[in-house]
């Protein structure tokens, strides 16, 4: 359990919610962590839901500069800016949403320490935006030296660091109990919400693409399902090739194994929940995916029973987006996990993860599956499932 935190630090973030009251209910919702005695927290972070601070590095700022830099890890849990990451190069995506963030609160008024990340050239432009600049600036760094670092065309230097919700780092010190990316989005639109009326006000439109953003207005649904694939891997770990970094000791440690899964069953409910349209798109998106890591595939139709399936080798070219979907009939999820389950007995099937596209109106399993799971859900379905990860479709995504 961490230590309480100096009385400076709360007094600041009393300060903070008292000067700035449209950020009063989302300072009072994120808990804020000690992290003192970590070794890798010098001055605050973020996991996009807990707010990790170093007391030390507060003692160098004034109270408006403390102030400023709660603001500022705040505002990435409100705008969700660690879920919408997806699959991009984290070192850029760290810059842009220090870019997004600290101009935010600098056109608000608040007081940004001399040491940040600031650029006026990103007025108006979402994380996604600039991080689209940042990576075109690096590219033609790379051109111009080799080198292709930094934070591109941008001005200043990063001070908070940003954990992904996995981190361990984040997990030795935070509470076991840790809101799912649902869970998460959830609290963004209610806090959000609240926001809008009482910014109306003090910059009106200034925050309005960031906060359709993180209300998962344009996203990237394909960030998360990204996310959620490329965070399977085939294997832990494995001997050739071998780690390189005790060779010259000679000492052969395995190597991290290959990231991605080698099989996927992507079931798809044929109630009529979702149109052809929208289950060819998705089904696209996965197989791009699966492309890239020489993935199998097995495709499971099903309303009230399994109604065809159908198996992709990772060489297998596939035409989604004039795929045939047989059924339209009731709702049940326990065939698919049935069929799974008695394939799974011969030895060449072992599957990595299982995607489900439904609205989720119908029979679950009495008990969860001992492999990866992620729901894709329409926007009005229902609001909780007893287990597996959620992905929520909005109406304007598709």
């Amino acid at each position: 359990m961490s230590a309480a935190l100096p009385q400076p630090i709360l007094q600041a973030r009393i300060r903070l919610m008292l000067q700035e009251p449209y950020l009063a209910s989302a300072i009072a919702r994120f808990p804020l962590i000690n992290a003192a005695e970590s070794d890798w927290c010098e001055t605050m972070a973020t996991d996009g839901y807990n707010i990790y601070v170093n007391p030390s590095f507060c003692e160098t700022l004034s109270l408006d500069e403390t102030a400023f830099v709660f603001a500022h890890e705040v505002m990435h849990c409100v705008l969700g800016h660690i879920d919408r990451r997806g699959s991009r190069q984290t070192e850029q995506w760290n810059y842009a949403i220090d870019y997004a963030t600290n101009l935010m609160l600098v056109e608000l008024g608040l007081k940004m320490p001399k040491v940040g990340l600031l650029d006026r050239n990103y007025r108006g432009m979402t994380a996604e935006d600039i991080y689209d600049r940042l990576s075109e600036a690096a590219k033609e760094s790379e051109k111009d030296d080799g080198s292709g670092t930094g934070p591109g065309e941008g001005k200043g230097q990063a001070w908070d660091i940003h954990l992904a919700p996995d981190d361990l780092r984040g997990q030795a010190v935070r509470a076991k109990e840790f809101p799912s990316a649902e869970e998460r989005n959830r609290l963004r639109i209610s806090i959000t919400k609240g926001m809008e009326s009482k910014l109306r006000g003090v910059a009106p439109g200034l925050f309005d693409s960031e906060i359709k953003q993180a209300r998962g207005g344009n996203v990237p649904w394909r960030a998360l399902v990204a996310r959620f694939f490329t965070g399977l891997r085939q294997d832990d770990y494995r001997m050739f090739p071998p780690n390189k970094k005790h060779l010259w000791r000679g000492i052969y440690l395995p190597s991290i194994g290959t990231p991605g899964p080698s099989h996927i069953a992507v079931a798809v409910d044929t109630s009529g929940s979702m149109s052809d349209e929208v289950l060819s798109e998705i089904l696209g998106e996965i197989d791009k995916l699966r492309s890239v890591t020489n993935c199998r595939l097995t495709l499971i139709q099903c309303d009230a029973q399994v109604q065809k399936v159908e198996d992709f080798e990772a060489t297998d070219e596939t035409q989604f987006e004039r795929y045939q979907f047989y059924g339209r009939g009731g709702t049940a999820f326990e065939p698919v996990f049935d069929w799974i389950a008695q394939k799974a007995t011969q030895s060449f099937f072992q599957l990595d993860a299982l995607i489900y596209l439904t609205d989720g109106f119908g029979s679950f399993p009495e008990k969860p599956p001992n492999y990866p799971l992620l729901w894709i859900m329409t926007e009005y379905s229902i609001p909780n499932v007893p287990f597996g990860e959620v992905i929520r479709l909005h109406s304007q995504t598709y």
